[in-house]
């Protein structure tokens, strides 16, 4: 594996990243660069650098915005937050599918927080961050103090139909080139009933929508690379199984030294809610189910999850200074 380094950002007008030498820093934030093998994942950090620390990832094709409720609450709380971008999302080149497991996600960010010197911090993942952060905290627990996952992959088996659709290569091409999220697919795959009918709220996840050919490009690259191997690949045709390839089974027990809280709504209809069964082998696991409430749960039911989260931390924080 190659050398990862770090860079740091002047941030440009728009809000994005620019190559530059001073770090930029605008509402206490700052932008990182971090080179990591052929990519470029970047780092946006709130705070003074102080700790305690928290690092945060966003769902596929999704940004910090998805997770700006959690991010102001950790901030108010007086974590130090960093928002990591997965390789293709934020910065170019695209990802390719060889290197788009979930494990290889896992490895990439992991190499980064190491780069950047982040001593063990929470780490907070939603959908497909929630699997990536699951991976780092089996293959590098000395970098993760905690966890909270938001309705994560890898848990079950089973994910929407369509899922199977984006595995298939001239239909999967063209289900996943670049567009905006209509607010008709929104309502029907990603908000539950509570706010379904907001039109303000389906408009602000149209907004989050927008999807830019190279983050059209990274998310078919991960879906494909995910795919189920083999004979599995046949049980993955039939109803449910889409997971096969991302499930994590036998090792799911090296997280059970690992506070944990998982929030997941009821109406999910991306990843089911019966997922969270699988946590009940954590015995530091605490499990939390929103009613009402589909796959946008951050943003859906804010409020609801920023209680739990403050809960959770402020237990996790207190629990480590009576260890210290």
């Amino acid at each position: 594996m190659g050398s990862t380094t770090s860079q740091s950002l002047h941030l440009p007008p728009n809000g994005g990243a620019s190559e530059g030498t001073p770090v930029a820093i605008l509402l206490d934030m700052r932008v990182h660069i971090a080179p990591c093998d052929r990519y470029r994942l970047r780092v946006t950090t709130w705070g003074s650098g102080a700790g305690p620390h928290a690092v945060v990832l966003p769902g596929i094709s999704a940004d910090w915005r998805g997770l700006a409720p959690q991010i102001r609450t950790l901030r108010r709380l007086g974590w130090t937050v960093h928002v990591v971008d997965l390789p293709g999302f934020a910065l170019p080149p695209a990802l390719r599918a060889p290197d788009a497991t979930v494990v290889q996600l896992a490895d990439y960010v992991a190499r980064v927080l190491t780069s950047l010197g982040i001593p063990p911090a929470l780490v907070l993942g939603h959908s497909l961050g929630g699997g990536v952060a699951m991976h780092i905290a089996i293959r590098r627990p000395e970098l993760v103090s905690g966890l909270v996952l938001i309705a994560p992959v890898g848990l079950g088996v089973s994910l929407h139909w369509i899922y199977k659709l984006y595995c298939v290569p001239l239909l999967g091409r063209a289900l996943l080139r670049p567009s905006v999220l209509r607010a008709s697919s929104i309502r029907r795959f990603l908000v539950g009933s509570r706010r379904r009918d907001d039109p303000r709220f389906i408009a602000r996840l149209v907004r989050h929508g927008e999807r830019a050919r190279p983050r059209a490009l990274s998310a078919r690259a991960i879906i494909w690379a995910n795919q189920p191997r083999r004979w599995r690949k046949a049980r993955a045709l039939l109803p449910g199984g889409e997971q096969l390839g991302i499930r994590i089974d036998g090792p799911l027990t090296k997280l059970s030294k690992i506070p944990t809280l998982v929030l997941w709504g009821d109406e999910d209809r991306v990843i089911s809610a019966s997922d969270a069964r699988r946590c009940k082998e954590l015995p530091l696991a605490q499990v939390r189910i929103a009613r009402g409430v589909g796959h946008s749960l951050p943003l859906e039911v804010a409020a609801w999850a920023n209680r739990h989260i403050e809960k959770f931390v402020t237990a996790l924080t207190t629990t480590e200074l009576r260890a210290a």
